[in-house]
């Protein structure tokens, strides 16, 4: 049976590319928002991450940019959720 990228494959690529674009995102606002500070291993790890997915994200295949872009979207949510929480859930 040859390994060849199907949908799963599509959705938690993208699941990986939302959830660590969502992390570098909130670094970046941490200088204006109560966010994680820069960690030096995590965020260069995320951003290699990202760049290894650079060909899924600029030209998904047809039948699966719908699925990558469905777990990018449950990634992002899922570290928003999480940043909320991590910031304003837990009274102090």
């Amino acid at each position: 049976m040859p390994l060849k990228p199907g949908t799963v494959w599509y959705c938690t690529a993208g699941l990986m590319g939302g959830s660590n674009l969502a992390y570098l995102l909130a670094v970046m606002l941490s200088l204006l928002l109560p966010s994680w500070p820069f960690n030096g291993f995590f965020t260069p790890l995320a951003v290699m991450s990202l760049l290894l997915q650079a060909p899924y994200v600029w030209r998904p295949a047809e039948s699966h940019a719908w699925h990558w872009r469905q777990g990018a979207a449950l990634g992002g949510a899922s570290v928003a959720l999480f940043w909320l929480f991590y910031c304003y859930g837990l009274p102090t």
